[in-house]
């Protein structure tokens, strides 16, 4: 191999820890920049962050098993299924558990579906409760570290109420950016908010084309450059923190939300969305839905904006967290009766739990478009093209 796959590969090899037993919190609640971890033992079930397996190795990156699974003698078993899947019109997420090396698995499944957090009330106050644990106990495993919060809507513009005690930063893109400046002035908190930007740079791109593996359209996975930089202005020791899936568990998005699509399900729930029944009828039908939505944020949303996550770490090689996916909030997610906690949008509630007071949020939370600078880079034939430009021995074709 050469270039980028060659200093990579050299990277993963002196970056391999050697480990009797690991979990999901082994790879993903410190970075250090280990990029593989082997281990006779792996504990508990991923649902949302990126594990991959090759025999007894695990990483978050699936291209650094690839490139160990290479040095070590082997080639890059092309997988037809997401092959094909990737070349598909309208491509956005292969979700298969059999990576695009047939080799190498992605681990993991849905969590628990309960239904014993019946009150709205006590439901947002689980909620921010264990925010603040998750987050207090991942700041003690990352000391010195400064946290970048990446903000748009009301899930991540809470986060930055909480009783944070390293040093805290927002970040926003347009068109979110002036929003996110009026919710942090307007609130009165001391926090500076910086402007996030998504520039051209070829050698970037190359870079995330390699990184991406054709798991998703690239047109969806923004900022990778930028983020590259904020983490060097820290020298690496910086957490970026999201706020993912958590209006699927704290609105009513969850009533129109499956995978895969599916137009009479689709209509359907719609349908329930609109539907002014009685609560007890709502309720009794979201308990028929909600294992559905759980299914789904494995089979979509894990393989989506949890590889989103660990894309943007091996990019920026500093730590991206949720903080709506620590052990206490998934406790909670595991435990929410969907039907009777979210009819309409609690997080005001949450909000006023973290804060101590009303909160002001903008009417608004307008999406970005798609990014027009990556149109096209996750058709397999560009990843293909380019790790055969490296030397990357394949085996399948496409």
């Amino acid at each position: 191999m050469q270039g980028t796959l060659k200093d990579l590969t050299a990277k993963v090899l002196s970056h391999v820890r050697e480990c009797d037993e690991i979990s999901e919190a082994t790879l993903w609640d410190h970075h250090d920049g280990t990029l593989v971890w082997r281990a006779k033992r792996f504990t508990g079930t991923p649902h949302f962050y990126t594990v991959y397996r090759w025999r007894d190795y695990y990483s978050y990156s699936l291209l650094a098993l690839i490139l160990l699974k290479v040095e070590q003698g082997g080639v890059l078993e092309l997988n037809p299924a997401a092959i094909d899947e990737a070349k598909a019109p309208g491509f956005m997420v292969y979700a298969g558990e059999r990576s695009l090396d047939l080799d190498i698995w992605q681990i993991g499944g849905p969590h628990r579906c309960g239904y014993e957090i019946t009150k709205v009330d006590d439901y947002a106050s689980r909620i921010a409760t264990a925010l603040c644990e998750d987050t207090a106990a991942l700041e003690g495993k990352n000391p010195g570290t400064t946290n970048v919060v990446l903000c748009g809507g009301k899930d991540s513009l809470n986060l930055l109420l909480l009783p944070w005690k390293q040093p805290l930063k927002a970040l926003s893109a347009s068109p979110n950016y002036p929003l996110v400046r009026e919710f942090v002035a307007r609130n009165k908190l001391p926090i500076e908010v910086l402007e996030l930007g998504d520039p051209f740079d070829d050698q970037h791109l190359r870079r995330e084309v390699l990184e991406c593996c054709a798991r998703t359209d690239l047109v969806h996975w923004r900022w990778g450059a930028d983020l590259v930089r904020v983490a060097r202005q820290h020298d690496g020791n910086v957490v970026f923190w999201k706020g993912q899936l958590a209006d699927l568990y704290t609105t009513n998005k969850w009533k129109a939300f499956h995978h895969p699509p599916n137009l009479f399900e689709e209509y359907a729930r719609k349908v329930y969305k609109r539907l002014p029944a009685p609560f007890l009828v709502r309720r009794e039908v979201g308990r028929l839905l909600q294992p559905r939505v759980v299914q789904a944020t494995w089979s979509r949303c894990a393989h989506l904006q949890g590889c989103h996550m660990a894309f943007i770490r091996a990019l920026a090689d500093a730590l991206v967290l949720s903080a709506y996916h620590g052990p206490r909030m998934l406790a909670v997610w595991s435990s929410a009766d969907l039907g009777s906690v979210a009819q309409k949008d609690m997080r005001h509630l949450i909000g006023r739990r973290l804060l101590g007071r009303e909160v002001w949020y903008p009417s608004e939370n307008p999406a970005p478009p798609p990014s027009t600078i990556r149109s096209g880079l996750s058709h397999p034939a560009r990843f293909l093209d380019l790790v055969r430009s490296e030397g990357l021995p394949l085996s399948g074709g496409a």
